[in-house]
């Protein structure tokens, strides 16, 4: 029943045009940001962090639009779960680099696009599948209903979904071997053995070696891929900047600090459009304290 509800609720949503749904969100989040909750704690240490060169009211007021920006996220699953390919393409400005990648896709080479928890990282795959057949790695959610009912939604247009796994893997080397695209995040802290420390905002962070595995192994071009929210609810803008060679480097750490560096790029560029109550720089090397023991 409370699936049913919620599926409900993203269908109503889906009906809402995007600049009501873009100022709706301006009370939630704003309320977010005065009630009490744990997050909050995280949200601190993760600006004090990346952005040591802002004042505690700069902080806040970058503290509070993240909320407002994360609520937009929330009440835009109704477009990201159900609009059509042509409401979708209406909202979308013209792609940022993306020629570089048809010609990539031209050359007969396997195109890989990471992405991060930044702006609607939900509308990735969708707007990407839009452009040609994809393949998206995906973590499947416990309930088989909900997994159905995203898998639906995120494989209505050309895309696939791969789920992590043993499996995965291969399936994903197959497609890029063969000239396919693949899509997946790489902002999220890797399991024990996949991981390496490289820099961001200048703290070493643990970041997957999937992306240089990949690159090692097939020799595919990588793009480091986002959809930005664009202001007062015009809609998105699709970015796509080619990652450094080094990514296929030898040197797994130099490989996670190049694709670190573009994610700090795409960070700074719309700061507040980042996940950024995700504990990223937990379990930090040693020598280093966890910043979040006292945002626990």
């Amino acid at each position: 029943m409370k699936i049913a509800l919620a599926l409900a609720l993203i269908r109503l949503l889906s009906w809402l045009p995007l600049r009501l749904v873009y100022g709706l969100a301006v009370i939630p989040g704003g309320l977010a940001y005065l009630l009490p909750w744990r997050k909050h704690r995280v949200i601190e240490t993760n600006l004090d962090i990346a952005f040591p060169e802002l004042n505690a009211a700069q902080r806040r007021r970058l503290h509070r639009q993240n909320l407002v920006e994360m609520m937009r996220l929330v009440l835009e699953s109704g477009a990201a779960w159900y609009w059509s390919a042509r409401r979708l393409e209406r909202h979308l400005a013209s792609p940022i680099g993306w020629d570089e990648v048809e010609k990539a896709r031209r050359e007969g080479r396997g195109v890989l696009l990471i992405g991060a928890h930044l702006g609607n990282w939900e509308l990735s795959s969708l707007v990407t599948s839009l452009k040609g057949p994809f393949c998206g790695l995906y973590k499947p959610p416990r309930d088989a209903a909900v997994d159905e009912a995203l898998t639906r939604s995120r494989e209505r247009f050309t895309g696939r979904l791969i789920a992590t796994g043993s499996p995965a893997m291969r399936g994903l080397l197959r497609e890029l071997k063969s000239g396919g695209t693949v899509g997946l995040l790489m902002d999220q802290l890797p399991r024990q053995g996949e991981g390496v420390y490289a820099p961001l905002f200048g703290r070493p962070a643990l970041t997957l070696t999937l992306v240089n595995r990949l690159a090692r192994r097939t020799g595919c071009q990588v793009f480091f891929v986002t959809v930005e929210r664009l202001s007062m609810g015009r809609g998105w803008q699709l970015r796509c900047a080619p990652v450094p060679a080094t990514v296929g480097s030898a040197d797994s750490v130099a490989a996670a600090g190049a694709i670190n560096a573009q994610l700090e790029a795409a960070i700074r560029r719309v700061p507040a459009q980042y996940l950024w109550l995700y504990k990223r720089f937990a379990l930090p090397p040693e020598g280093y304290d966890d910043p979040y023991k006292k945002a626990a």
